[in-house]
């Protein structure tokens, strides 16, 4: 009986990341014939698609209508898997700053066109070059957009409870808007360190993995929680402090 419930399950989860990736690969024809809006929105098709074929189901949380606020926000989340990638663009819809481009080009051809053209800042974080440029840039998509969405910590590399970048700071400042901070709670993901930067590994262990929820939560009265006014030397310790109270 347990093979035959691996069995099946392996068999419907292929068959989503079948559709997922026949979603993906449509946005290249459309790309090609300058129908960017279509091939923005089978990113989000192909998003939600694959994080369903590995199995994972995304809850959305949130008591207050962030998208459709007249001011605006920069977003904050607690990056610490690289799917979340997928969830930014599948469920939430926001343009981000992503590290993706470095470990999804292996297995995804011309992600960096695609993730650009559905409004997302590609960085190398290891470039100081790129790093200038994507904050630059996420000045112009916060003009244009009215919302953008960053990982504090930069990358997986650094956790969001040791480090935590000025950038949502002085984007808020500007643009005079709020800090709004996302907190993503994982389930067990079957995931270690060492997969994170392995797309291969990823998809192998959650093919057949069971059924996990990531629950993404905004709530109204955390707008408050890290003030923009926050003193610069402060403001680091703000977020670490806020993260850390919400973990687990």
């Amino acid at each position: 009986m347990w093979f035959i419930i691996r069995f099946l399950r392996l068999s419907a989860r292929l068959c989503l990341l079948l559709s997922a990736y026949l979603a993906y690969l449509s946005q290249l024809p459309a790309l090609l014939f300058g129908c960017n809006a279509f091939a923005s929105r089978m990113s989000s098709v192909f998003s939600r698609q694959l994080l369903k074929s590995l199995g994972i189901k995304v809850i959305i949380k949130s008591d207050f209508d962030w998208f459709r606020s007249s001011n605006g926000f920069v977003h904050i989340y607690n990056h610490e898997n690289p799917l979340d990638v997928f969830i930014i663009q599948g469920y939430l819809g926001l343009p981000s700053i992503t590290t993706a481009g470095s470990h999804l080009g292996r297995v995804l051809p011309f992600f960096d066109r695609c993730a650009i053209n559905a409004g997302h800042i590609l960085l190398d974080h290891m470039d100081p070059a790129s790093r200038r440029s994507s904050f630059s840039r996420s000045f112009e998509k916060m003009a244009t957009r009215g919302q953008i969405i960053i990982a504090p910590n930069g990358s997986l590399v650094t956790s969001i409870y040791q480090r935590a970048s000025r950038s949502p700071q002085v984007l808020a400042r500007k643009f005079s808007t709020f800090i709004a901070p996302w907190v993503f709670v994982y389930g067990d993901l079957k995931m270690t360190g060492k997969d994170f930067y392995s797309p291969a590994l990823i998809l192998l262990k959650r093919l057949t993995a069971p059924s996990v929820a990531i629950t993404c939560s905004l709530r109204k009265e955390d707008l408050n929680a890290i003030p923009v006014s926050t003193p610069k030397e402060l403001f680091e310790p703000a977020i670490i402090n806020f993260y850390g109270s919400r973990k687990g």
